[in-house]
């Protein structure tokens, strides 16, 4: 695991694969991290958007599963998740989500969220093969600031080098300059920025950026 900046000894840390007992807190997180693009890709209220993730991170074998998030602890106490996979994997498992949120979405919501995903997907940028993509990164209010998303990433990173990816790639809102800034001095880079009326009116995030790292041999 490399660690920078940590605000805290390394036996008190460690970096778990996500469970499905994680689910409550583990799924609040990541919906914190974003909730005006949960709320757009499930195309409904936050409340009802959290919910939805909820029921959607316990379930296996798509692109919101548990199966594919990694857990920060400190103390044996979870401190944040990262949730992220190889392009070969997201494709795979992008593919399972229309079967998942058919069990968990109301018949009448699945037009308005074709819609909404159609729009997405002129915004969000392909993941090419061997680029590892971070679909959420967070830690709670209590940890921030003291060097744990950066460890969490760093691991992440590591992850996705050992499994023959060269880049590390995510998509962050316009209206989070603090963590571009944060990125940036780990070194990723902004390489495509986009936006839609749609998306910029609906969500609190204005737009994504694109950023993505080299990953060292």
């Amino acid at each position: 695991m490399a660690i920078m900046t940590l605000q805290f000894p390394i036996d008190r840390i460690s970096i778990r694969p996500a469970e499905e007992s994680d689910l409550i807190w583990g799924a609040d997180l990541m919906f914190s991290s974003g909730p005006g693009v949960f709320s757009y890709v499930f195309a409904v209220t936050p409340d009802r958007a959290k919910e939805i993730l909820r029921q959607a991170f316990a379930k296996p074998n798509h692109a919101f599963s548990y199966e594919y998030a990694q857990i920060l602890e400190v103390d044996h106490q979870p401190a944040g998740i990262i949730m992220g996979y190889s392009s070969e994997v997201k494709h795979h498992a992008e593919e399972k989500i229309q079967s998942v949120m058919a069990t968990i979405v109301p018949l009448h919501r699945v037009p308005r969220i074709l819609v909404n995903l159609t729009d997405l997907s002129r915004i969000k940028q392909a993941v090419e093969v061997n680029q590892y993509f971070v679909l959420s990164l967070c830690i709670t209010d209590e940890y921030r600031h003291k060097g744990l998303g950066t460890a969490l990433l760093q691991d992440t990173e590591l992850i996705a080098r050992d499994l023959g990816c060269t880049t590390i790639c995510l998509d962050l809102a316009y209206t989070n300059p603090h963590a571009q800034s944060w990125l940036t001095h780990l070194g990723y880079q902004v390489t495509c920025s986009k936006t839609s009326q749609r998306f910029s009116t609906m969500t609190d995030a204005g737009g994504l950026h694109r950023m993505e790292k080299r990953l060292s041999p």
